[in-house]
Order: C-alpha cells, then structure tokens, then sequence
C-alpha cells in the first residue's frame, strides 16, 4: 500500500482553499462597471493634474484680457546732482521785445548748485489700434484652454477605457477561476478514487503518482489564477484613486451588457467622429494655427495709443512744480525687410499643416474603429467555438470518470480526457478574456468616457 497523503498535501499548499476563497469573496462588497468608472473619473490622480491645465489656461486668458485696459504707471525718483550744473542762454535767445531789444540783451549763465532733487509721475496708456491683435491674442488663449479641455477629456477617455479594460479582465478571470475550482474537484475526486484502488492494488503506483501530479499541476494553476486577479485588483483600485487593498467584486461577464458589441460599423465609425478628443483637438489645432497667421499679419497696422501723463518735481527751483500732459503716441515700423512677409508665410504653412494633420487623424480612428470592430467579431467567433470545446471535452470527462469508478483500466484515458478539458478550459478563458479586451478596445477607439 502506498501513502500518497504527503504528496497530496504538498501540492494543497500552492494553492487558497477553494472554499475559503469563495467566502473572501462573497463577503467583499459588489461594484459595478459604472460605479468604478464614476469613482475614477472622480478621484484618479493622473486625472487631477490633467485638469490643472485646464485652470492654468483659463488664468492666462484673464491674465491676457487685462492688456484691453489702461496701463498705468508710478514712478519716483529721489537723485542728487554731482556737479553743479551750469547753463547759459545766448543773447536774443528768448526773441526781442520792442524797445527793450533782444531777451536777453547779452549771454547769461546760472547754475543749479549740488543739492537733492525728486520727481514723481504717474501715466496712463490706453490702446487704440492694438485692440485687433489683442483680441486675436485672447482667442489664441481661449483656444489653448479648449485645447488643453480636450486633452482632459481624452484623457479621461484613456482611464475610463483602462478601468473597463481591467473590469473586464477581473471578471473573465474570475469566472475561470470558478473552471478552475471545479476541475480541481473533479481532480481531487479522480484522487480519491485511485487511492481506494491503490489500497486494492487494482492500479500501479505509477498511476496514482501522475494522478498526485496532476492534482498539484491544476492546484498551481488555480494558485495562479487567483495571485493574477489578486494583482488585477489591485491594479484596480490604484485607477480608481483609493487604496489598493479595497475589497470588491465585480460582475460576471453573463451580467454585462456593452452597448459598443451590438454596434454597426459604421454607426461606430460616426460615434468616433463625434466623441473622440483627437478629432476635435485637430480641429482646434487648425483653427489656432489660422488665428496665429491672422496675428502676424496684424503686425502691418501701427501701435497708435492714449496717452497722459502728470509729473511731480521737488527742489527744482528753475523748473516747474507740476507738469502734465495728454496726447497720441504711435509706433510704427513702415520697413521690416519681409521679416512681416515671411513670418505670414510661415503661418499659412502651419495651418495647411494642421488642416493635413486634422484629415490624417479622423482616417486614422475610422481605421481603428474598424479594426477594433472586426477584432471584436473575431473575438466572438473564437469565444463560441472555445465554449462548445470545453462543453465537448466536460461531457467526455463525466463519461470517462463514471467509467473509471467500475474500470480502473481506463485511467490513462481519464488522465488524457481531464488534460484535454484543462488544456480547453485555459483557452475558454483566454478566449474570454480577449473578447472582453475587444470590446474594451472598440469602446476606447469609440471615444466613449461614461
């Protein structure tokens, strides 16, 4: 009689308790693919700073606005004089005054001795002409912050699909992980059979080892299983903003419904056009790159603008207390070499440039979009042919095992049908879990973000 207790509790030891496991995960709260996704869109950190842009450009815009109004000016200056200074007014300098004769009738100097001085001013510049361009410089800015919204919503596109993608892959897993439990069973029954015949010595000791085997072989199996949807998980929670070790469990893939898998091709195609961020960035991208042409050429009309002006002056006995003024100042540059020419060329390059780029990228997402679509009917095909296997391949396992209870000749046969039924049930999950990864792609390639 051979003991094969040791070996058996051995290979128990790579594996959770099956029915340990199923309690673990009774007990953890239930959480739906539309609350996950709300709780990511809510609290994912990658998320948070994205949307700091958005904020930065709306300051800038403000910031920018601020030029349509008066610029003001303080200015102080407390001097004081190194030397004196000295000045003489030629005679008849001032004109000549009837009979008094020429002002002043000869060369006269006076001097300003060393001594401290201050003046105080403030001004005031009001743009007339520089309007236009500052008008086209705001709505570059608005068009950054629309931008700037857009790369905000593609990115929460990018981990609304990731917390689907990952949703999806924990839910397959785990319905292969319930394969997995009942193969161990069914295993662990074949065991239990071939010990009572090793006892008998109806079967070779050689037979009831490679049963032990493959025991411990589909113990490791489920053993892995479960240390992936561990890490899934986890994976999970870090989308979702909260902390990793949050116990939940998720839908089974029979509970899921994904709108994008009854769509048409080419009602997918229009929903991309519609919803994705790249296109209407490209969009965006154009119309700010014509904008940018509009503001060089801008550069032609002269800087005309209001200007006043009032002057305090301290210690200067020769001059004025108070001097204000009011006028037009303008600033003009009437020759420029073509620097102005080229500079508008350049920008008529760019908007081509980001008209192309616009096409290119809504021919690249219909290209996906179908790519995705077609890889999701593939997906299912191979799905459905995967489950009639392992349908095919259990129903020859219940036969042989009920065959093997009255003839323990047919072992190897047993053997052979139960590695053919984990060999099926592997590629079900696989098969599973790329269906489910297709129908996270078609939605990623949609654009959808609820």
């Amino acid at each position: 009689m051979i003991h094969l207790s040791g070996i058996a509790a051995l290979a128990a030891l790579v594996s959770t308790p099956p029915g340990l496991a199923a309690s673990a995960d009774l007990a953890a709260p239930r959480l739906s693919l539309d609350e996950a996704i709300e709780m990511a869109l809510e609290h994912n950190h990658l998320l948070a700073g994205t949307a700091r842009v958005v904020d930065e450009a709306v300051e800038r815009t403000n910031a920018l606005r601020t030029g349509r109004l008066p610029a003001l000016r303080l200015e102080a200056y407390e001097l004081r004089w190194l030397n004196d200074l000295d000045f003489t007014i030629p005679t008849g300098a001032l004109g000549t005054v009837p009979p008094l004769g020429p002002l002043p009738p000869q060369d006269s100097t006076f001097s300003v001795e060393e001594d401290y001085g201050g003046v105080a001013m403030v001004s005031m510049s009001q743009p007339i002409t520089q309007q236009y361009r500052i008008g086209l410089g705001l709505e570059i800015a608005r068009l950054d912050r629309r931008i700037a919204e857009e790369e905000l919503r593609r990115e929460r596109q990018r981990v609304a699909a990731e917390v689907r993608t990952t949703y999806y892959q924990i839910s397959a897993t785990e319905q292969g992980i319930v394969a997995l439990r009942d193969l161990v069973r069914s295993v662990e029954e074949l065991d239990a059979v071939t010990a009572r015949y090793l006892t008998e010595g109806i079967v070779l000791r050689s037979d009831g080892l490679e049963v032990v085997a493959r025991l411990a072989l589909e113990r490791q199996r489920l053993a892995a299983a479960e240390n992936g949807i561990a890490t899934l998980q986890e994976h999970l929670n870090q989308v979702l903003g909260r902390e990793v070790a949050t116990p939940f469990r998720v839908a089974m893939p029979s509970d899921l419904a994904p709108p994008a898998a009854g769509l048409a091709l080419e009602e997918a195609r229009a929903r991309a056009r519609a919803s994705r961020a790249e296109i209407r960035r490209a969009s965006l991208l154009t119309a700010r790159a014509d904008t940018a042409r509009r503001l060089v050429t801008a550069g032609w009309i002269p800087d005309l603008s209001l200007t006043a002006s009032y002057a305090r002056l301290s210690n200067f006995e020769t001059l004025p207390d108070d001097v204000g003024t009011v006028g037009l100042y303008l600033s003009w540059e009437p020759f420029d070499w073509g620097r102005k020419r080229h500079e508008a060329a350049e920008r008529v390059h760019q908007t081509e440039r980001a008209r192309e780029g616009h096409e290119e990228t809504e021919q690249q997402i219909v290209v996906e979009v179908g790519q995705r679509w077609r890889a999701l009917k593939d997906a299912a095909a191979l799905l459905e042919a995967m489950r009639l296997e392992e349908d095919a391949c259990a129903a020859s396992l219940d036969t042989d095992r009920n065959r093997y209870r009255e003839n323990a000749a047919i072992l190897r046969d047993v053997l052979r049908t139960e590695a053919r039924l984990s060999a099926a049930r592997r590629d079900f999950t696989d098969a599973l879990a790329g269906y489910w990864s297709a129908v996270a792609l078609l939605e990623r390639a949609i654009g959808d973000e609820n």
